[in-house]
């Protein structure tokens, strides 16, 4: 049995992304496959390094969240596409906020929709 590192919970949810990496200063486009108030998990067509500096914004409906981080894990890429796990280093304290009001308001949302196994 695996012992989950994660001090967040995650949630899945799909986010356009522009980042700026420290090895790659042009902004480029991303996913997000998932989320949470320690960092996220990306898709992109672009290469990616463990350990490399990332800052990324995040755009939800309302907001853009702003934070910096480093790429903790990238895995191969799937159809041309890589994942990779970001780990927040800065972020506002606004957009943390921010962040964790959209977070709870997706997993609530998700809660509440009828099971379609019925």
């Amino acid at each position: 049995m695996t012992k989950e590192r994660r001090s967040h919970p995650r949630v899945e949810v799909s986010h356009p992304v522009l980042y700026f990496s420290s090895i790659h200063p042009r902004p480029r486009l991303a996913l997000t496959v998932d989320l949470s108030l320690g960092g996220t998990q990306i898709e992109t067509l672009q290469g990616l390094a463990e350990n490399e500096g990332i800052e990324v914004a995040i755009h939800t409906d309302l907001l853009v969240i702003k934070c910096k981080g480093k790429v903790i894990h990238v895995l191969e890429p799937e159809k041309g596409r890589v994942r990779a796990g970001i780990q927040f280093d800065a972020i506002s304290e606004y957009d943390k906020l921010y962040l964790m009001h959209h977070l709870l308001h997706l997993m609530e949302k998700r809660a509440l929709q009828p099971s379609l196994s019925l």
